[in-house]
């Protein structure tokens, strides 16, 4: 790395120039007149000065013989630029002892190859007195003065490559980071159809209830939880009467109509805790968690009589009345297991339709 100290003057824009030589790796100063250079010059000591033949406070072979003038800042390079075509200019900065003279305007990249060439020209080690005259260290020294120069070319090359690497690695993470947020929605969107798929084989596509397979798995989760707390479970039967006459009467669409009424009724007495399936047909069953028999039989009760009281109309017609029988089974009043008070259930509901529909049954042990 260099130190570089550029001199200008109002009408030029350095910029351009300081951006390529930083690129490089190079230590780039400025100076907007020739005592600020000399200033500078001084404390930094610039190994390659470029300034320009007029500046602010001086010319620019004024600012040269000052800088050859003094010991600290003799030992830098100077590239002196002066207007195109000024032969005048050219000798007289020649003479004031710059190092190399060209002629402006010049691009950024022309620049850079002339201070190039004046680094590698520069003094970096003292001559002894025995090199001037052919002392066996001039050769030693020499090679010394082109290693280094090799060197610099090489840390240039290194930072070029460098830069150019690490062009390549921010690339790479912006593709890396895409192809993670892919790889990441991808998962929600493969997540949310699994749950799609799970809510649909376990939900009854008529009435939006729970169907009987999650039921089954429903009801050993809450016998389990029941037997482990101490707490009683109820589980009714439910079925509508005379379903097969409204459907043949009315037609299969206003059945359908009958057992959606049904259903959002049932649903809309349902707590949060309860679990309300459709069980096949034109039976469905609820699950009461932590209810009393008498809790259970007073909520078929009021399901019987309100189902009693509803009205659905179908293609301008009432159907109905429509009534509903009940069995409830209980643990552990009659059963120590889920599967068995469901059988009880059964069993009582099958007393209700024998007792004259449009009724509850409590179950018993018996029918276990």
């Amino acid at each position: 790395m260099a130190t570089i100290l550029i001199v200008d003057s109002p009408r030029s824009d350095p910029r351009p120039l300081m951006d390529s030589l930083g690129r490089f790796g190079h230590r780039v100063l400025q100076a907007s007149s020739g005592e600020m250079a000399l200033r500078i010059a001084r404390t930094e000591s610039p190994d390659v000065v470029l300034t320009e033949d007029r500046l602010p406070d001086m010319d620019g072979c004024q600012l040269v013989m000052r800088l050859r003038a003094e010991a600290g800042t003799a030992r830098g390079r100077v590239v002196f630029q002066v207007q195109g075509g000024d032969l005048r200019a050219t000798e007289q900065a020649r003479a004031c002892g710059a190092d190399h003279v060209i002629t402006r305007p010049n691009a950024p990249d022309a620049l850079v190859k002339v201070i190039d060439k004046a680094l590698s020209e520069r003094r970096t080690f003292p001559e002894p007195r025995g090199a001037e005259a052919g002392g066996p260290l001039r050769p030693l020294l020499g090679r010394l003065r082109h290693k280094v120069t090799e060197l610099e070319a090489l840390t240039s090359r290194m930072s070029e490559r460098m830069e150019e690497t690490q062009r390549q690695l921010d690339v790479a993470r912006a593709a890396l980071e895409q192809e993670v947020k892919k790889r990441i929605w991808a998962e929600r969107e493969l997540t949310q159809a699994n749950l799609l798929l799970r809510d649909r084989a376990v939900r009854d596509p008529l009435t939006g209830l729970h169907n009987r397979g999650y039921l089954e798995e429903s009801l050993l989760r809450e016998e389990s939880r029941a037997r482990r707390t101490g707490q009683p479970l109820g589980v009714m039967m439910i079925d509508i009467d005379h379903f097969k006459q409204c459907n043949d009467t009315f037609g299969h669409a206003a059945g359908d109509a009958v057992l959606r009424a049904v259903s959002q009724y049932v649903l809309s007495l349902t707590r949060g805790e309860d679990i309300f399936c459709r069980y096949g047909g034109e039976e469905f069953v609820l699950v009461m968690v932590n209810s009393t028999a008498r809790g259970v039989w007073e909520r078929a009760e009021t399901l019987c009589s309100g189902v009693r009281a509803l009205r659905v109309e179908h293609e301008g017609r009432i159907i109905g009345p429509i009534t509903l029988s009940i069995g409830i089974g209980m643990i552990p009043d009659h059963a120590e297991k889920g599967h068995a008070a469901l059988l009880v259930a059964d069993a009582a509901l099958y007393r209700a339709k024998e007792e004259g529909r449009d009724r509850v049954v409590m179950g018993s042990k018996a029918e276990a």
